[in-house]
């Protein structure tokens, strides 16, 4: 994906001087992205995984705060009186960690043991189309923008309490989707100074976490719990760039 995007921008900067109203605008982004899992516990029950008297119903919630890079090329359609309407693709890359003790809550009001660790680790990795919709006032262009993108996410769920563990890694790909505002401004005709707030919707991850011994055997002789996990992940963006037209 990377090479695919590098190629691009190589391609765009190469016929920069006959394409006018290409553009490249490297970005600095600070993300708040949310995590909320919800998690069931199931046994087996006449061979398949159900809920039983007494299992739990768990939900934990947080946010990561992270700076991480993007950058976007693409091209603008100068509409004069009616606008400026653009379309870009965009790629970003956000990793993030998140410890889940302290804000683990069981459906009866119980907290986690003090044993207990709760982890979910995730790398997320965002290619996006945009469109964006500006309209020159002043000396400045407000804008609008959504889009949809194609969001690989890397991520592992881990849990111990005592002795018990579960370590589940998983690939996730979803389809995101954005809406946000910015606004650019001009320096000179080739470069602006960009800001904009943007938000995303990245889907969920979803998980079966068996239970585990130390020695990584199956408890009991067999895994006889699971819990089922179903994470969703949505962010806000703030971000800065300089766009560059050629």
């Amino acid at each position: 994906m990377k090479k695919i995007l590098s190629g691009s921008i190589f391609a765009l900067i190469a016929t920069g001087a006959m394409a006018d109203g290409f553009y490249i605008n490297p970005q600095v982004a600070y993300s708040i992205t949310s995590i909320e899992e919800s998690r069931v516990e199931k046994s087996a029950q006449n061979g398949v995984w159900a809920d039983f008297d007494g299992n739990k119903h768990e939900t934990w919630s947080d946010k990561g705060h992270k700076f991480s890079p993007k950058i976007a090329v693409g091209y603008d359609f100068d509409m004069e009186k009616y606008g400026i309407l653009s379309i870009e693709a965009e790629y970003g890359e956000v990793d993030n960690f998140f410890n889940a003790l302290g804000f683990d809550t069981a459906e009866n009001g119980d907290v986690p043991n003090d044993t207990d660790i709760r982890n979910f680790t995730y790398d997320e990795r965002t290619l996006g189309i945009n469109v964006k919709y500006g309209y020159k006032v002043y000396k400045f262009i407000p804008y609008l923008t959504a889009g949809i993108g194609y969001t690989t996410i890397e991520s592992e769920n881990n849990f111990r309490s005592g002795r018990y563990f579960w370590e589940t890694p998983a690939t996730t790909e979803n389809m995101s989707w954005n809406i946000g505002v910015g606004v650019e401004v001009p320096l000179t005709d080739n470069v602006a100074f960009n800001l904009a707030y943007k938000y995303t919707d990245l889907g969920s991850v979803e998980y079966s976490n068996g239970m585990f011994y130390d020695n990584h055997a199956a408890s009991q002789g067999g895994i006889t719990r699971v819990f089922d996990s179903d994470v969703d992940l949505d962010k806000h963006e703030f971000i800065a760039g300089v766009k560059l037209a050629f």
